[in-house]
This record gives C-alpha cells, structure tokens and sequence, in this order.
C-alpha cells in the first residue's frame, strides 16, 4: 500500500508541469486576434498592450498561440507578439486610486477589460499603469484592489 501511495504522489508531481497553465500579455499596442493560425486569417477582434491571456496551445512551428481572455473570448495571436511579462486587466469597470486604500483619491475611472502593467503590489492592492493608444490621453497609474483585476505577474 505504502508503495502505491509513493508511486501516485510521484506521479503527481511528475505530471503537475503538463497541468500548469501559461500566461503573456500582450506587448504590441493593438494585437489582432485572428480565427485561425495565420495572417491570411480574419480578424476576431483586438488586444491591447498589456492585456493578459491564458495561452492555450500553438501551432506546429509555435508561431501562432491561441489564447483566452478572462472573459473566455479566444482566438489566435502571433507569439511575437507575446511576453511573460505581467499585465492585469480590470473585471469591472473601476476606480484607480492613488494609494492602496479604499478611501484613497481616485486618480482615473476605467472600463471592465481594460488593461495595465503591474507595478508592484502592497497586501492585497495592485499598482498598475497603463500606456493610452494616445499619448494625449495621459497615463493612468495608480492603485486597484486585487479582486478587481485578473492577470498574472513575475514574481
């Protein structure tokens, strides 16, 4: 018994790699998401820097990723495209404060699915910017509670 035991628990640690999911974001400043591995593909819609996605597979020569956003929404995306690199998008739309407290001073309103840099984090308070299509929109930096965002970020 004993043996069957060490032999399922080496099993599981052994395999827990395939089990692990991937994260990116997103590094260009609009990414298209297409139906299929390929630039003749059409376009599904589009990502933007530093959105987050659960890779999911790749194509043959890895190239191609298909990834998920938190909403489930998938498609293809150019791996060039990609990095390991943190990014956070907010599941509702949101107040950014300018430090980790709930009583903070807002410093800018975002929309569900917008995305962010993760900077650092501070208990359970994320800070993140975020870098505006338009550099006349001004940067939006600043604190948002955890629950709000979903993402990934290298620690």
């Amino acid at each position: 018994m004993k043996k069957l035991i060490a032999l399922s628990a080496l099993f599981v640690l052994l395999s827990a790699p395939v089990f692990a999911q991937k994260y990116a974001s997103v590094t260009a400043q609009r990414a298209n998401v297409r139906t299929c591995a390929g630039t003749s593909c059409p376009v599904k819609f589009y990502m933007w820097k530093y959105t987050p996605v659960l890779m999911l597979k790749t194509n043959e020569d890895k190239s191609w990723v298909l990834v998920k956003d938190f909403e489930g929404y998938q498609g293809w995306i150019s791996a060039s495209l990609l990095s390991p690199n943190g990014g956070m998008a907010a599941t509702v739309d949101l107040n950014v404060r300018e430090s980790p407290s709930a009583n903070a001073d807002i410093v800018c309103t975002v929309e569900k699915g917008y995305p962010f840099k993760y900077l650092s984090r501070q208990g359970k308070w994320i800070q993140v910017v975020d870098n505006p299509e338009k550099a006349s929109l001004g940067t939006c930096k600043g604190w948002v509670y955890n629950a709000n965002l979903w993402g990934f970020f290298k620690q």
